[in-house]
């Protein structure tokens, strides 16, 4: 099996989304840690206004913190086959005018990160003030044996920062023409 990084496609007229808002402890979404439990009822991304022509919403909607926001359909078609360590948390989506897009949006949150990354092979940065996290990667390579056969959707635990996606989920966005997404392969990718 091969995997891909899942990194933001803005289409033409698509919005960007600013930070998570009304979630406390958001960086336990970077941690492997399940937030399914007691998520905000109020959790929500209001539109960029630095691009205040930008209102269409995609099946994945870039945003500030880069988590995985997705459209309903794109949870459907991500929920096809069982996703292991994936939840799935409500979130509104603020449109320029200060009203609730119509949705439902979803962030897909990847609890329990692998610890995939060949580290005699990656060329990366750690980051000084923790070193168990990488804050730059010139190239990255991982280490299939290291990742669990049965996730299918997951993050790194040395750079947690993107999802990556086994072949067959992205066979299926693919298939399925979901918008906001791209796929990169790790070799070529760097951040």
């Amino acid at each position: 099996m091969s995997y891909v990084l899942g990194l933001a496609r803005i289409g033409r007229g698509a919005c960007r989304l600013g930070a998570l808002l009304g979630v406390e402890r958001d960086y336990e979404l970077f941690d492997g840690l399940s937030r399914k439990d007691g998520f905000p009822r109020d959790a929500r991304f209001e539109m960029s206004e630095e691009f205040p022509n930008d209102i269409r919403t995609e099946d994945f909607i870039k945003n500030m913190n880069g988590l995985l926001v997705a459209s309903a359909r794109a949870r459907a078609v991500l929920e096809a086959q069982p996703l292991k360590n994936n939840e799935f948390l409500p979130v509104s989506v603020i449109n320029h005018k200060g009203r609730v897009e119509k949705g439902p949006f979803f962030i897909v949150h990847q609890v329990v990160l692998q610890d995939c990354i060949d580290m005699e092979k990656t060329v990366a940065d750690e980051n000084p003030i923790n070193r168990e996290v990488f804050i730059s990667i010139d190239r990255l390579v991982l280490d299939a044996q290291r990742i669990d056969a049965d996730v299918s959707l997951f993050r790194m635990r040395r750079f947690p920062h993107r999802p990556l996606f086994r072949d067959d989920v992205m066979g299926r966005v693919n298939e399925a023409g979901l918008t906001g997404i791209q796929f990169v392969p790790p070799g070529t990718f760097t951040y």
